[in-house]
């Protein structure tokens, strides 16, 4: 259904992708469904973002990109205070942390879409899907090992590259099984409670990153 207080057609088929791209993920949604949930027609969708494949990009985009630019912010804050010397780790763990798990902390609408978003990227085997993921994620994941090779000159590249992964993987977790979370550790572990998250996980993978080289 069309939603009157929201005449702009871009943002409605972004709306609606949105939506059924995080409920049935990239293989399962059509764009016919995706039109009739926006109200437009397939000529609309095709004028705007060309394929499927474009308009999932946007919708990534849209949702991804300014927390990526927030991600690049604050590594780049943490460099000039370092002054030319290797960012702390911790500085660094804080950077990429920061802006998802404050979004996710929000519980506003925005936040929730993110999380929802988040949660069909994971699990979603569609290479076409991970291929848009990792163009999206390059820079910030680019950024983040640079500045981590530079704190950690010891480690080999495939120890750190193993350890992102881990790190990565535990955000994942965080941001989409909030719940569950919550219930399995019966209220102990709140992870709405952003500080409290940031603090246990710069603190958990400092110790993690630190730990002598394996390879």
């Amino acid at each position: 259904m069309v939603r009157k207080a929201d005449p702009n057609p871009k943002d409605r088929i972004l709306d609606a992708a949105e939506k059924r791209f995080a409920e049935a993920g990239f293989d399962g949604t059509s764009l016919r469904e995706i039109v009739r949930e926006a109200g437009v027609n397939l000529a609309t969708v095709y004028y705007y973002f060309e394929s499927k494949e474009g308009l999932m990009a946007a919708v990534m985009e849209r949702r991804l990109g300014p927390l990526r630019q927030e991600h690049l912010d604050l590594l780049r804050q943490g460099q000039e205070a370092a002054g030319g010397r290797p960012v702390p780790l911790e500085k660094i763990f804080e950077a990429v942390l920061l802006p998802p798990l404050r979004l996710a902390g929000a519980n506003t609408t925005q936040s929730k879409a993110v999380t929802r978003l988040l949660g069909r990227i994971v699990i979603e085997p569609n290479p076409q899907f991970q291929e848009l993921l990792r163009a999206q994620h390059e820079k910030v994941r680019n950024a983040f090992l640079e500045a981590l090779r530079r704190a950690l000159p010891d480690l080999s590249l495939a120890d750190l590259q193993w350890r992102i992964e881990f790190f990565w993987g535990a955000l994942a977790f965080i941001l989409c099984n909030p719940r569950k979370i919550e219930k399995m550790t019966r209220g102990v572990c709140n992870p709405s409670d952003t500080q409290a998250v940031m603090a246990q996980m710069v603190r958990f993978f400092t110790a993690g990153f630190r730990a002598p080289a394996t390879l």
